[in-house]
């Protein structure tokens, strides 16, 4: 395999060279039995990689609340809502084979014709939007950058998402874009005039823009509000199986470090059956006030949330703290403690544009440093600590994992194929082994989650730990 020229790689990241720098300096970490992977090898996970991550998967998935309702429901629900919007065109929905709150909306396969016809009236969205579209969302008013005067409610819209970065809303014209700059979504009814969107008395314009009807990506257009409120949210596959590597059990006092929306605080409540405190840390207020939302609309009762930094949840000094009161805590406070990190979210597709820099990429070792030495003080001996994120790099998962395990001698490292049984004949499927890297034997990598190109999911990583004595951590 000849050595990339990144110019003619289809990256989604604006800053190409330094990105792509950063990544090849990332996976030369990656060993085999101590002696480094070849570069060649090193270049085809990196092709590999962006293909993926420009690509969209293939599936939308909800977590079914089983405290309100069940699989079979929500399934009826979505048919019937499908079959409204596109009559005939009904996509197979089915359960999924060994966690009973999870259904799966694939996408329609090649039999079942769409009108993808680019139209001469074109839209143009940020690639934000374009993401979304792509992943089963309308347009909404906010993603629009460019539309033509002229245009009326209920035209059929040809949408293009900008993968440059350099349109400025308000552009007129975006027929006259080279197609390099563009990349076509599909196809949709203009709900929203220019006048509506850009013209509207300093008022921010909001609500479905276009509605669309035929997406490249296949899928049907759902959201949360798909199914009645409380029934089931859109999540991401890992994101579930996250949750249940923790294995909450009713009774627990449990800690969700970086917690909203609250998609996995409201799983976590589920699977303890409302049994027990399970303790919401975030320190963004709006969103920590969506995850209160969230935990009325999901019965959620013994959820007890707080906007606050985890990094401060630990006071060394204190010698006896009330849970209920909210953080800071003592030491040897939780059962078990979910730390989903902030991260740089490389793992998340379809990615159209990515306007990360190296620096920002590489400011998020320290944070989740921070963050895990925070969850070992305040986890209880025999405690289960769950480290996840949903980006691709080594530095941040793999790296931080032999950081942990070199800095805290008290953790041990479990295996996930050991406690989600349904995985073992078919971990290709769900996940892939993590990387063993220098401080990561082979056989320690092999007790990690990662999910990437081999899967069909957003990129994800998940290891799983065990507090074994009562020592003093440093």
């Amino acid at each position: 395999m000849s050595i990339m020229n990144v110019a003619d790689l289809k990256i989604p990241f604006k800053f190409k060279s330094e990105i792509h720098d950063e990544l090849k300096k990332d996976f030369n970490k990656i060993n085999i039995n101590g002696v480094p992977i070849e570069q060649t090898e090193v270049e085809r996970k990196l092709d590999a990689l962006y293909e993926w991550i420009c690509s969209t998967p293939k599936n939308i998935t909800y977590r079914v609340n089983l405290l309100q309702t069940t699989p079979e429901q929500v399934i009826q629900h979505l048919k019937d809502v499908i079959s409204q919007e596109y009559e005939s065109r009904v996509p197979t929905i089915t359960t999924f084979p060994h966690l009973s709150e999870i259904v799966t909306v694939h996408n329609w396969d090649k039999s079942v014709k769409l009108d993808l016809l680019k139209r001469s009236k074109e839209v143009l969205v940020d690639a934000t939007c374009g993401s979304a579209v792509l992943r089963g969302s309308h347009v909404y008013a906010p993603g629009i950058i460019g539309i033509p005067n002229g245009l009326n409610i209920g035209d059929v819209v040809s949408v293009y998402a900008d993968i440059v970065g350099t349109y400025k809303k308000g552009l007129l014209k975006p027929f006259e874009i080279d197609s390099e700059n563009k990349t076509f979504l599909g196809n949709g009814i203009l709900k929203q005039t220019r006048k509506n969107i850009f013209c509207n008395d300093g008022q921010i314009a909001r609500g479905i823009a276009i509605h669309m009807t035929d997406v490249v990506s296949r899928l049907p257009q759902l959201s949360n509000i798909s199914v009645p409120d409380g029934w089931a949210l859109l999540q991401n596959l890992p994101s579930i199986i996250c949750t249940r590597i923790l294995n909450p059990q009713p009774g627990e006092i449990i800690l969700d470090m970086c917690s909203a929306p609250g998609n996995k605080s409201t799983h976590i409540s589920s699977l303890m059956n409302g049994k027990g405190i399970l303790i919401a840390l975030d320190k963004n207020k709006p969103k920590s006030e969506k995850l209160k939302i969230n935990c009325s609309k999901f019965s959620s009762g013994n959820v007890k949330s707080f906007w606050y930094n985890s990094k401060k949840a630990y006071n060394k000094y204190m010698d006896s703290s009330n849970i209920d009161d909210g953080p800071p805590f003592k030491s040897n406070s939780f059962d078990r403690i979910l730390l989903d990190s902030p991260c740089s979210a490389l793992g998340q597709r379809p990615q159209l544009l990515n306007k990360i820099t190296a620096v920002q990429l590489r400011s998020y070792v320290s944070l989740q440093r921070k963050l895990f030495s925070t969850a070992v003080h305040l986890l209880k001996t025999n405690g289960i600590l769950v480290y996840s994120t949903c980006t691709i790099t080594i530095a941040e998962n793999e790296g931080i994992i032999s950081w942990a395990l070199k800095t805290y001698p008290c953790l041990k490292l479990n295996s996930i194929k050991d406690q989600l049984d349904f995985i073992k004949d078919q971990s290709k499927i769900f996940y892939s082994k993590g990387y063993s890297i220098d401080g990561l034997t082979e056989n320690e990598s092999e007790y990690l989650l990662r999910i990437g190109p081999e899967q069909d999911s957003i990129g994800f990583f998940i290891a799983c730990f065990t507090k074994q004595s009562m020592e003093e951590v440093n």
